[in-house]
């Protein structure tokens, strides 16, 4: 792996990082009560959308990958539909800082797993800026709120280990990556679905249309390009190091919320995800910096 790919890893992961940043926005536009309806919807539009693009435009396919389950996308289609799942469930259920805050530790998680079990080295900035990062987290969750649901960390912890497997075993996939998180969602779909049965025809047919022009934005664009992008990094970084574009999520949500729906982040937000940003921002700058003296 050289250089000048790695530079651009890092690009398309911080793009994918900015745009999956406006998640948590759409989600609480929604405002749908039922997080495994979410959860059904958005799976199934993230999946017609890649499959859309696979049929009509041939020469996408080579960073698409193919649009249904096949022996060497198993595992992260898997841990991208448990993903998918959690982390529904602990945005709607809890504290956006607080819950974005916990998934923003899959750096971590990422770089243990990696190091542990498939003896990966972890590069000493990658670490630093993972350190750094997760400073910032700690900031904002010193200024977090109480009242919310309890259930919501568990749901979020869930999402930042399903997400480290995600990014780990989709840098092992040799064909496109681009379609893995579409197909991790529908794959949600059906078995959210086969679970629920006929429980969620009702809130299906209580959304009115500006909950389903939401629930487009967000599952037909959104998440399809962000986590698209996020895990095509992984074809040219580390795994653990597309981890760290979550933590702009972490950085950028409350600042969304507070322009769209007038909820002010705290002081505490603001100064940790400053801190977030700066992290990642140093890393890109550090790999383009070595890249030009490789050069």
């Amino acid at each position: 792996m050289n250089r000048n790919t790695v530079v651009n890893g890092n690009l398309i992961g911080i793009l994918g990082g900015i745009i999956l940043s406006t998640d948590s926005l759409f989600i609480r536009l929604m405002a749908v009560d039922n997080s495994w309806l979410i959860v059904v919807l958005r799976g199934v539009l993230m999946w017609a959308v890649m499959f859309a693009v696979w049929g009509l435009w041939p020469k996408s396919r080579a960073v698409l990958g193919v649009p249904w389950i096949t022996r060497q996308n198993l595992l992260p289609a898997l841990f991208f539909c448990a993903a998918s799942a959690c982390f529904v469930n602990a945005l709607n259920r809890g504290n956006i800082a607080t819950v974005l805050v916990i998934i923003s530790s899959t750096p971590f998680v990422s770089a243990i797993i990696s190091r542990l079990f498939f003896a990966t080295k972890i590069d000493r900035s990658l670490m630093g800026a993972a350190m750094v990062g997760m400073l910032g987290v700690v900031i904002v969750m010193t200024g977090r709120q109480s009242g919310y649901d309890g259930s919501a960390n568990y749901f979020a912890l869930a999402t930042a280990v399903c997400m480290a497997l995600a990014f780990i075993f989709a840098s092992r996939v040799e064909q496109g990556t681009l379609a893995l998180p579409s197909l991790g969602g529908v794959l949600a779909s059906v078995v959210v679905s086969l679970f629920a049965g006929s429980g969620l025809v009702t809130p299906l047919l209580a959304l009115h249309a500006g909950q389903w022009g939401w629930l487009v934005i967000e599952g037909a664009l959104i998440i399809p390009v962000a986590m698209g992008l996020i895990s095509l990094s992984t074809r040219y970084v580390p795994p653990a190091n597309a981890g760290l574009f979550l933590l702009l999520e972490t950085a950028l949500a409350p600042l969304w919320i507070y322009l769209f729906l007038q909820q002010a982040p705290t002081l505490h937000a603001v100064v940790g995800g400053g801190i977030i940003i700066m992290a990642v921002i140093s890393q890109t700058l550090r790999v383009k910096k070595q890249a030009a003296i490789a050069l």
